[in-house]
């Protein structure tokens, strides 16, 4: 069996980045959000949010490869206002995922 693989974006803060800033209080961060929304709406994100203090961010995104991954943010208000970057697109293989595990069995009769 195939196992899945996923991909991590990881985005840094660019040159627009107001240091000092929280995420939520950054420039455009309406514009950048619902980006965002459209995009995990679509099912692409798996999982998303800033780590860390400096305005860092990881995407974990369910798409065909790594270049797909990182075109997704072609559009992205940040990416073009240069406040957030695409840094890094890996391929992460899963081999345990809690989510699709199967039920454990329940012996009833103790």
């Amino acid at each position: 069996m195939a196992r899945p693989t996923l991909f991590l974006v990881y985005r840094k803060p660019g040159p627009a980045w107001v240091a000092g800033l929280p995420t939520r209080e950054q420039p455009l961060w309406n514009e950048h959000a619902a980006f965002m929304d459209g995009i995990f709406e679509e099912g692409r994100i798996v999982l998303a949010g800033p780590y860390g203090k400096d305005g860092r961010a990881l995407v974990v995104m369910d798409v065909r490869d790594e270049a797909h991954a990182s075109s997704l943010f072609d559009e992205d208000p940040w990416v073009k206002a240069g406040i957030l970057l695409t840094e890094e697109v890996v391929p992460w293989t899963i081999f345990l995922d809690s989510r699709r595990a199967p039920a454990p069995s329940v012996d009833l009769d103790l």
